[in-house]
This record gives C-alpha cells, structure tokens and sequence, in this order.
C-alpha cells in the first residue's frame, strides 16, 4: 500500500510539472510566433523597397541623355506614364501586403473584438440610457433590501411595496 501511494505522488508530482513545462512552452511560443510575424512584417518592406529600386533601376537603363530630351514630346509621356504607372502598382502591392501584415500582428496580439448586437438589444440599451432608464435603475438601487425581501417571502404573491421619492417635473 506504501509503495502504491508513494507511485501515485510521484505520478502527480510529474503531472504538476508537466503543466507547468506546457505553460512554459505555450508562452514561448505566443513570443516566437509574434517575433516571427515583425520579422515577416520587416521583410515585406524591405522586399518593397527593393522591388520599387529594382524597377527605377531597369527603366532608368532603357533612358538615354538623347531620349531624355525628346521623352516630353509626342510619344515620349507614355514611356514616362508607364514608369509612373510600375511604380504606383508595385507600392500599392507593398502598401497591401503591409496593411495585411500589420493587420494579422494586431489581431494575433487579441485587439478589440467586435460585438454583434440584436435590435432588441438594442433597444434595450437605448431605453437603459433614456431619463426613464436611469430613473429605475436608481429605484432598483434605492430598493435592493426591499426587493430581496419580497423574492424571498413568496407571501405577497409577487408584489411588493417599495419606497419611490417624488421628482418635480421637466418643463
């Protein structure tokens, strides 16, 4: 019987340690993904930066000092439109990948959530808010004893006598 109950400590003594250890690892791992996630959010706009000057480079090698001066006339302005147009869509494609990279660090790190309300509930909140709201709620609050008594001496068969102070009306 000793020897069972000495097994049976140890055995727990190991299951404790174990769920400390996994805690651990759990914890280690939330940093390791999040490290991973910035240096994945630093890559992409490094890699922006680069295909952005990659792509200046290249079209800057098809100009010349001759085409340079003729490049404002006639058909010269769709070569200058289309290095305009390369470069607004590849940061637009380094924009985009940013803002996703950013947007799933923010929801891995448990940003606000959102809460989807019904109309009723709405309804409810927007009556709790009202004067008429805050007025019962204050009852309610002046009346907790007298309220608490009466759901417990079923007595009065559901009704209750409570104490409501008089308020001048609004004009």
């Amino acid at each position: 019987m000793f020897k069972l109950m000495a097994t049976l400590g140890r055995n727990e003594e190991t299951m404790i340690d174990l769920q400390a250890r996994m805690e651990a690892m759990v914890e280690a791992w939330a940093v390791m993904i999040d490290q991973k996630l910035e240096s994945t959010s630093k890559a992409a706009v490094s890699m922006h930066y680069t295909v952005v000057s990659k792509a200046v480079r290249d079209e800057m090698k098809h100009v010349t000092p001759s085409t340079l001066n003729s490049s404002f006339k006639g058909l010269g302005w769709w070569k200058l439109w289309s290095i305009s147009g390369i470069c607004t869509g590849v940061m637009a494609v380094g924009a985009l990948l940013g803002s996703l990279t950013t947007w799933n660090v923010v929801s891995n790190l448990g940003g606000t959530q959102s809460v989807v309300v019904s109309a009723n509930e709405m309804k409810i909140l927007q009556w709790a808010k009202s004067s008429e709201g805050k007025q019962m709620y204050q009852l309610l609050l002046s009346n907790q004893s007298a309220v608490a008594a009466c759901q417990q001496e079923n007595r009065l068969q559901g009704y209750c006598l409570i104490q409501l102070k008089k308020t001048k009306p609004k004009k």
